[in-house]
């Protein structure tokens, strides 16, 4: 049922022609992917204090009130529906939507992860809106997200990528992230990683 939710959403967002393209590059083609980790215990470079939007987490009331009037928000934006989502950074810039990514943890969806322990999450289903790509918002968003993380008690944070967008794996690796490990998505099919 949620397959049919996320299929529904994401041809509301981008039309039957992009949805079939999507359809088409991730069922017929073998990908690979980049696990990327950071240990929150290292020392990290205290973003937190320099960021310069504001951040909501996990106001799903607001999520929804920002969605309402709005149609040109994409999937990302509607993780919670789809995917059973409900930790999220939601970036903003005089109430205008910057970027956001979701947070799932043990037991929680993942495509590539099995996470094993409570103090380790995942980010997914991050996205930037188009009209403030360019301005290294992935590697401040990460900076805060993982900052916060530490300060609730986390310990580890993990991200997946496909291994040929080269501009998330620049803004993970400005972040700190570190490839730990690849999975290939075989047509789809994908063994998971314990981690």
């Amino acid at each position: 049922m949620k397959k049919l939710l996320e299929l529904y959403i994401y041809i509301q967002k981008k039309g039957f022609k992009d949805t079939a393209k999507r359809i088409k590059s991730r069922y017929t083609k073998i990908i690979k992917y980049r696990i990327n980790a950071i240990d929150l215990d290292d020392n990290l470079d205290n973003s937190i204090d320099k960021i310069e939007y504001a951040v909501i987490i996990d106001d799903l009331a607001l999520l929804e009130n920002l969605r309402k009037p709005r149609d040109d928000l994409p999937r990302e934006f509607y993780i919670d529906k789809t995917h059973g989502g409900k930790k999220f950074f939601l970036f903003l810039l005089n109430s205008e939507p910057v970027y956001i990514h979701w947070v799932f943890g043990k037991n929680e969806y993942s495509k590539f992860c099995n996470i094993q322990d409570e103090k380790t999450v995942e980010l997914q289903f991050g996205y930037t809106m188009p009209a403030f790509r360019g301005k290294q918002i992935l590697a401040k968003a990460l900076d805060y997200t993982c900052q916060h993380l530490r300060w609730k008690g986390y310990k580890r944070v993990v991200n997946v990528v496909s291994e040929g967008n080269v501009n998330c794996i620049r803004g993970m690796k400005a972040s700190g992230l570190k490839p730990i490990a690849h999975v290939t998505s075989y047509f789809s099919f994908i063994k998971k990683v314990k981690l």
